[in-house]
């Protein structure tokens, strides 16, 4: 199957480490520009490498109005946005501290909010466009233990989406919600490293998809490529879960 996104311009946020790399670097290559969006500025560089002359670099905090509308004014076209940014805090409801929830709801879901807010004024102004969101199986698809601020995070990106898929069909635009499980990120090797026990912590990361192991970076961005595609121009609203079998 064939994409084409030659002259295509695609907002990523996260698109540093992680699911953002792998969905900038795929869709740098089938000749789309990328707006790489980050607070990482160090890994960003390191993205640059890969895009070569199709990315443009936006070190910018997320979660700080100021600092998108600064950043992000000389972007006069969008054809598509990416929203990955995120942190995976762990706890349940009992150790977890006002600071850590707002922290999580803010860097989460107050993101995509924000960010897709800032873009959609160029998206209307063309009458099209294909946002695509990342939340998690850890949601209100599936409980799972001590990640509660993360998933009423993640569960408020799966609402946002189909609020905004609702809201903006009729005028060009689509907006649809990705749910891995456990992915493959350097976040998810830091937890498995600092764990009292990082061989098993790896063995009960795998366990939890009953395909036996955890996803790759770039098995998620290949969903993300087609739904920022002509080809998924009749999806909106949708949810995927891509996760290994871990909601079942």
């Amino acid at each position: 199957m064939k994409y084409s996104f030659e002259k295509k311009v695609i907002a990523i946020t996260g698109a540093a480490n992680g699911i953002g790399r792998a969905a900038s670097i795929l869709l740098a290559k089938e000749g789309a520009t990328i707006i790489a969006i980050d607070k990482d500025i160090i890994a960003l560089k390191k993205l640059k490498t890969k895009l070569k002359k199709n990315g443009i670099l936006k070190n910018i905090n997320c979660t700080d109005i100021d600092e998108i509308s600064t950043n992000l004014n000389d972007i006069k076209k969008i054809d598509g946005l990416v929203n990955c940014a995120g942190i995976v805090p762990q706890g349940d409801l009992m150790n977890c501290t006002i600071k850590d929830w707002n922290n999580t709801i803010e860097t989460n879901l107050t993101s995509v909010f924000l960010i897709t807010q800032y873009f959609m004024k160029l998206f209307l102004k063309n009458n099209q466009g294909s946002i695509v969101n990342i939340s998690s199986v850890a949601s209100s698809i599936k409980g799972v233990k001590r990640r509660f601020a993360y998933s009423a995070s993640k569960a408020g990106i799966i609402g946002l989406t189909k609020s905004v898929a609702a809201d903006y069909a009729k005028k060009g635009i689509r907006c649809n919600v990705i749910c891995p499980g456990t992915v493959d990120t350097p976040t998810w090797r830091k937890r498995v490293l600092s764990a009292n026990n990082p061989i098993q912590a790896r063995k009960d990361f795998n366990s939890r998809q009953i395909i036996g192991r955890v996803a790759k970076p770039e098995e998620i961005s290949d969903l993300i490529l087609f739904l920022l595609s002509d080809r998924s121009s009749f999806v909106t609203g949708s949810v995927y879960n891509i996760d290994g079998g871990m909601s079942l």
